[in-house]
C-alpha cells in the first residue's frame, strides 16, 4: 500500500530540499497526450485518472465514479492550470519531480494539491 501523502508539505519545503520546479517545456513533454493517475485530498484521500489531450482538453474520473471534462494548460512560467466544465474545483499550481511522481502545489494555498504517480502515453480507460 502506498504511504499517505503529506498534505501539509509546501512548495517552500521542496525548494528548501533542493527540488526545482519543472520548466514549461519539460512539463508539457511529460503530460501532453497522456493518461495520468494520481492522488488528491478531498473528503479524505482520493484517486483519479485523467486523459490530458495535447489540444488542452481533458477528461477524468475519480474513485467515486464521478466523471468530468475540462481544459488544461501550462503557461510561460510553468504554471499548470486546470479548469473543469462542471463542479470539480479549478486550480493553478507548480510542478515538481519528486522521486517517481509529479507533485503539484497550489499557487493560492502554497500547499500540496495533487500528484501524478503514473503517466502513460496515449488515451487509456479512466476507471479507477
Amino acid at each position: 500500500m502506498k504511504p499517505e501523502i503529506e498534505i501539509e508539505t509546501t512548495k517552500d519545503d521542496l525548494v528548501a530540499k533542493g527540488y526545482i520546479a519543472l520548466t514549461p517545456k519539460v512539463l508539457l513533454k511529460l503530460i501532453s497526450n497522456t493518461t495520468v493517475s494520481g492522488d488528491y485530498e478531498y473528503s479524505g484521500h482520493r484517486r483519479y485518472k485523467t486523459f490530458m489531450n495535447a489540444n488542452g482538453e481533458m477528461e477524468a474520473q475519480n474513485d467515486w465514479g464521478t466523471y468530468e471534462e475540462g481544459k488544461w494548460k501550462v503557461d510561460e512560467n510553468g504554471y499548470f492550470t486546470v479548469e473543469w466544465d462542471g463542479y470539480w474545483e479549478d486550480w493553478t499550481g507548480v510542478a515538481f519531480q519528486v522521486d517517481n511522481e509529479l507533485k503539484f502545489y497550489d499557487l493560492k494555498s502554497g500547499k500540496w494539491r495533487t500528484s501524478f504517480d503514473s503517466i502513460v502515453k496515449g488515451k487509456h480507460p479512466l476507471e479507477v
